[in-house]
C-alpha cells in the first residue's frame, strides 16, 4: 500500500487521503508501530509520526507502548452511519426475533464497494462463536449473503464483478470456477435462497435471502449462520430457509408501507 498522489484531479486533498490511508492501515494491522506504517505506506517515519500524533490527539487513534490502535471515537461515526440506514431501522426487530427463534447468529448485510458489510448482528442463546461483528466485511462470491446479492444485480454489473474478481479458494468448498458460480447464482434466482456450505469459514454453514422493495430493487440481505454440528442438512436446507423467507416477507412488507424510496424519504 502506498499513498495516493496529491490532487491528481484538482478535486481531492492529498493530506486527507494520506490520513485516511493511515487509519485504514491501522485498522488492518493494529496494534502497529510507526516503522511498520512508514514501510507499508512508503513514507518517512517523521511524516507518519505527525499524522499519528494528530489523529491520536483528536481521539481517532490510541497509543500504547508505541503501538497504535483505532480510537473509540470511531464508534460515534459508525453508530450514526448505521442509525440512518433504513434497513437497520426496519429490519432490526425482525432480526432479533429470528435470532430468538433459531437460537443462531442472524445478520443484516448490505453491499458496499464490492463487499458485504454486517450492518447489524444478533445472536441467539446457542451462539458462542464471535467470528463476525458489526462492520465486518466479507467477499461476495463465497458467502451466502454475497451470493444472494450477486444473484439479484443486473447482468452487466455481475459480469463486471466476475471479470475483476479473483475467485480464490478460502476453503475446500469455495466455488472458484466462473461457470460453477454462475450456475449457483441461477439456482439462487429461482429459489430466492443462497447457501454457504463451509465456503467462507471451515465448518460454518450460512443461509441467506435478498431483501427487496416492491419495485424489485435490492436493499440488503438476511443471513443465519451456525457451525455444522448445529446446522445438519435438514436444518440447513429446510428449516432455516423457511424461517428466513418468512422474516424477509415481513420486512419487505414493512419497506412498502414505510414509504422508503431511494432518496431516503
Amino acid at each position: 500500500m502506498t499513498f495516493e498522489p496529491e490532487d491528481t484531479d484538482g478535486q481531492t486533498i492529498g493530506s486527507v487521503g494520506k490520513a485516511l490511508d493511515i487509519v485504514e492501515l491501522v485498522r488492518e494491522l493494529e496494534p502497529v508501530g510507526v516503522t511498520e506504517l512508514a514501510t507499508e505506506l512508503g513514507r518517512s517515519k517523521s511524516s507518519i509520526h505527525h499524522y499519528l500524533a494528530t489523529l491520536a490527539e483528536r481521539g481517532y487513534l490510541e497509543r500504547d507502548d508505541n503501538k497504535y490502535t483505532l480510537g473509540l471515537r470511531f464508534l460515534t461515526f459508525g453508530g450514526t452511519a448505521r442509525e440512518r440506514e433504513h434497513l437497520f431501522q426496519l429490519g432490526k426487530a425482525d432480526a432479533d426475533d429470528l435470532g430468538d427463534e433459531t437460537g443462531e447468529k442472524v445478520r443484516l448485510i448490505v453491499e458496499r464497494d464490492g463487499y458485504g458489510i454486517t450492518l447489524y448482528q444478533t445472536t441467539g442463546d446457542r451462539v458462542e462463536e464471535t467470528y463476525t461483528h458489526v462492520g465486518s466485511t466479507e467477499e461476495l462470491y463465497c458467502t451466502a449473503a454475497g451470493k444472494a446479492f450477486l444473484a439479484s444485480v443486473p447482468q452487466r454489473e455481475l459480469d463486471d464483478y466476475i471479470g475483476e474478481k479473483n475467485l480464490r479458494s478460502r476453503t475446500a468448498n469455495t466455488i472458484t470456477s466462473e461457470t460453477d458460480l454462475r450456475a449457483e447464482l441461477d439456482r439462487i434466482r429461482s429459489s430466492g435462497i443462497a447457501f454457504d456450505d463451509r465456503e467462507y469459514y471451515e465448518d460454518v454453514r450460512c443461509v441467506a435471502s435478498p431483501i427487496t422493495r416492491s419495485d424489485g430493487s435490492l436493499v440488503g440481505m438476511f443471513s443465519v449462520s451456525a457451525p455444522i454440528d448445529r446446522m445438519p442438512e435438514n436444518r440447513f436446507r429446510g428449516e432455516i430457509p423457511n424461517k428466513i423467507q418468512n422474516t424477509v416477507t415481513v420486512v419487505e412488507i414493512n419497506t412498502t408501507y414505510s414509504g422508503w424510496t431511494d432518496s431516503g424519504s
